[in-house]
């Protein structure tokens, strides 16, 4: 049974990295992702389009064959180059969310299709932390993540450890109790955090 929000030990758990972490998909899956990128590229093309919008604007139907248009597929083209775009925004963040938080090199470029882990290194230049990071006492560790940042600091006197952050919507936070451990005060500074991502960077 997986741990609850009620359980002592679940930030812990939530914070220890599984392996695997994700199982390979099945090609009925990898189809049906490849079907909601083309569909999505393709309702961003025909909102952008100036044949389709020339035929809105007259009150006319868009006729099907429009699609077989060079300009529309222009159109396409270039929403096609906003959507890898979007993805490698993603996909930086993500793998900077995952190296905070305890992912390595190897791990990050065997999940980036399985390039090495110097190349990862070379994609996301300090995006693993070392575990020292993440030890219960030292330095503030700060956390960047969906676009705003926390930091998570010790109490004095070893009384626990706690977090003051922003969103990437300018929304403030801190921690509303002190937390048993490093690694918990971090993963709530980091719901927080994912909680208050700009519209803007939302796919």
């Amino acid at each position: 049974m997986e741990p609850t929000k009620d359980d002592p030990d679940f930030w812990t758990a939530l914070m220890t990295l599984r392996d695997p972490a994700y199982r390979q998909p099945t090609d009925d899956e990898l189809l049906r992702l490849d079907d909601a990128v083309a569909d999505a590229a393709h309702d961003f093309a025909r909102q952008i389009s100036t044949r389709e919008s020339a035929y809105r604007a007259d009150g006319q139907e868009v006729p099907d064959g429009v699609v077989t248009s060079p300009d529309w597929q222009l159109a396409y083209l270039y929403a096609l180059h906003e959507v890898e775009t979007i993805t490698k925004r993603l996909a930086d963040r993500s793998a900077r969310a995952a190296g905070a938080t305890g992912a390595t090199y190897a791990q990050l470029g065997t999940a980036w299709g399985g390039i090495t882990k110097q190349a990862a290194r070379s994609r996301w230049p300090g995006a693993v932390r070392k575990p020292t990071d993440l030890a219960d006492d030292g330095e503030p560790f700060d956390l960047h993540l969906a676009g705003g940042s926390a930091e998570i600091t010790q109490l004095p006197d070893g009384r626990g450890f706690t977090w003051e952050g922003t969103g990437a919507d300018g929304t403030s936070g801190t921690a509303e109790r002190p937390y048993h451990s490093r690694t918990e005060a971090a993963a709530h500074a980091g719901a927080f955090l994912a909680q208050h991502e700009t519209t803007d960077d939302q796919l």
